[in-house]
């Protein structure tokens, strides 16, 4: 695709972005109840079980599933730069961050097991653990002469969960 159409296909998708990418009134409606909406839609909607959903509960499970891959993802590559920085402030503050995500990690996934077996204010309070942890991350990098590497990876993990977790109180 060359990039005046990158270009025109970005603008359409901002426009008209359930019309676009939506092919389900079910996560037509549902994304539109959350703030990041096209995340929602880019997140939901190439996802087979979320298409073939036939209740909000099934899109909340996927957007929980969503929501664990990427906190996994981030850390990962937390670990990847920690490894690959040299001894300094820098990998000291990737190391803080990445201990944090391991917990950000594991709540996020205890939300997702509650989901199956327990009641929804249990998952709530998983999700707002890993908040905590997630931001305990971020606070790291403040106030230090360079900026967090991960910082956009981190942010798309917070939209992600807070999409999440208005999906799930749509249940």
């Amino acid at each position: 695709m060359n990039p005046i159409s990158s270009l025109v296909f970005v603008f359409l998708l901002t426009v008209f972005p359930t019309q676009i990418l939506c092919q389900t009134p079910l996560i037509e409606s549902t994304c539109g109840s959350t703030i990041y909406k096209v995340l929602c839609l880019e997140t939901l909607v190439p996802d087979d079980e979320a298409r073939s959903a036939t209740d909000v509960k099934i899109l909340a499970k996927v957007a929980l599933r969503h929501t664990v891959d990427e906190a996994s993802d981030v850390d990962t590559h937390i670990v990847k730069l920690k490894d690959s920085t040299k001894e300094g402030p820098l990998k000291d503050a990737l190391s803080s961050c990445s201990d944090y995500y391991l917990l950000v990690v594991e709540k996020l996934q205890a939300a997702q097991t509650s989901f199956q077996y327990s009641g929804l204010h249990v998952v709530k309070g998983w999700m707002k653990e890993a908040t905590v942890y997630r931001q305990k991350c971020d606070q790291v990098f403040q106030g230090k002469p360079f900026t967090s590497p991960m910082s956009e990876s981190t942010t798309k993990l917070s939209k992600m969960q807070n999409n999440a977790e208005v999906i799930i109180g749509l249940i």
